[in-house]
């Protein structure tokens, strides 16, 4: 981390100076990141441009009006990014292509449109995951072609300085980092900032698994120490309960597929006695206000959710009215659904699908999905039990829906770091030879990271 802190000194200058901006003056910081964006292009600095986007889609999600700024750029900042993807194709070829496996997804999302009460807004949040899916692929990508190992290193202690920065708030001004009660980080809700855990601890994890040496015995305690710290304070349940499910998938899986799948397929089946026996488990250990067990029976008002989404699909199970509209239609209902004790969305990214680009909307979606984590299978064996994470997550919220967030992100670096042949095992052979040509390793060293300095 400290080695992190060093090598990114000039990228933390940067963003603390947008940062300032945006708490000072908001049109200031809509100005001086798009000039800063233009300068980093000048000099090809594409890496501070993902770790940019990284840090502004996850300020964005805060509820803290002093970070409004974030919100407001991101929509921005990503078109630049994508521009310079084009006028700069020399420095990004060749071209990784993961958006192709969607297009089926992205005409019917196009085409829904038509039919939406929101089509500007349908027509943008339609854009902007397009641009997700071609951005950073290839951002990443690129980087990694110039930065080697330091590029994953980078990405996910960016990550993690961003979970301390909450700590450090916790202690400082606790009333930014806490939502009713409940510890949020600088994420917008508790269970936002235990979605970034879930999502982060994958990524790690899968991370090292394909590149066993990429972080020291010390580097490794320090992630996994603020993830597992977030996620308790978070409270939140669901990721809690994801991150346990890989770890078990993943644990068996690597002894056979088979058996790993067989596992998830049994938890799942026994999920409502899973449920039920819980509760019992949870009063015995008195954690029943760590759980919030009052909220255990409806999830958190998740039932209620469903249940109008359900209702809504059935209306015309095969059409959709847009991307956007379900997050509209529940805005909409508000005060009827806080009536019956619900507030906020679908929670639930596959109802969210359905309702938004209908039945083929959804199966076009997944099937893209799935086949990246069945062709990243060959890399890592984790990659099974990361899909099967992922979905149960997706079951829960409605993330994997929306593009610009600090999750979706995570999701689509994991993706590129699994498919992407850039990172095949003859291409990272030749990358280490090459860094011990130039005694960039240290083979007796055990606490210390062979990867500190970029290649």
């Amino acid at each position: 981390m400290v080695e992190y802190l060093k090598s990114e000194k000039a990228f933390l200058f940067l963003l603390a100076m947008w940062i300032v901006a945006g708490v000072l003056f908001k049109p200031l910081a809509l100005a001086i990141i798009p000039i800063t964006l233009l300068l980093l292009r000048g000099k090809k600095q594409y890496h501070y441009m993902l770790l940019g986007l990284f840090v502004i889609l996850t300020l964005s999600d805060s509820r803290q009006n002093f970070l409004g700024f974030a919100a407001s750029i991101k929509d921005i900042y990503i078109l630049f990014l994508f521009i310079f993807l084009i006028t700069d194709r020399q420095s990004f070829s060749p071209m990784e292509k993961i958006v192709n496996r969607f297009i089926p997804y992205i005409i019917l999302a196009t085409f829904f449109v038509v039919f939406s009460d929101i089509i500007v807004t349908s027509l943008q949040k339609t854009l902007s995951y397009v641009l997700l899916l071609i951005v950073v692929p290839n951002y990443v990508i690129y980087t990694w072609r110039t930065l080697g190992f330091h590029a994953i290193r980078s990405f996910i202690f960016t990550a993690v300085l961003l979970l301390l920065v909450g700590f450090v708030f916790r202690v400082l001004s606790p009333g930014i980092v806490t939502l009713a009660g409940r510890y949020s980080g600088i994420l917008g809700n508790p269970n936002g900032l235990g979605l970034f855990c879930t999502l982060l601890f994958i990524v790690f994890t899968v991370a090292r698994d394909i590149f066993p040496d990429l972080f020291s015995n010390k580097e490794k305690y320090v992630v996994w120490g603020a993830i597992l710290i977030s996620l308790y304070l978070s409270g939140s349940r669901s990721a809690i309960f994801t991150i346990g499910l890989f770890i078990i998938i993943g644990y068996f899986y690597k002894i056979t597929p088979f058996l790993g799948v067989l596992v998830f397929l049994v938890m799942v089946l026994v999920y409502q006695l899973i449920l039920v026996n819980i509760e019992s488990v949870i009063v015995f250990f008195n954690l029943q206000e760590y759980f919030r067990l009052e909220t255990f029976q409806n999830a958190s008002g998740r039932l209620i959710a469903w249940d109008f989404a359900w209702d809504q699909i059935t209306e015309n199970p095969l059409l959709g009215k847009g991307v956007g509209h379900t997050e509209y239609v529940f805005r909409k209902n508000y005060d009827f659904l806080a009536a019956l004790g619900h507030q906020g969305n679908a929670h639930n990214s596959f109802l969210t699908f359905w309702i938004d680009t209908g039945l083929f909307g959804v199966l076009s979606y997944l099937f893209a999905f799935i086949s990246f984590f069945v062709t990243g299978a060959r890399r890592s064996r984790l990659a099974i039990p990361a899909m099967l994470a992922i979905l149960f997550s997706a079951f829960f919220e409605s993330w994997l829906t929306a593009s610009l967030n600090p999750f979706t992100i995570q999701l689509v670096v994991l993706i590129t770091i699994l498919i992407s042949p850039a990172f095949s095992e003859e291409h990272i052979e030749a990358m280490e030879e090459e860094s011990e040509e130039e005694g960039e390793f240290d083979e007796e060293s055990e606490t210390e990271s062979p990867y500190t300095e970029p290649i």
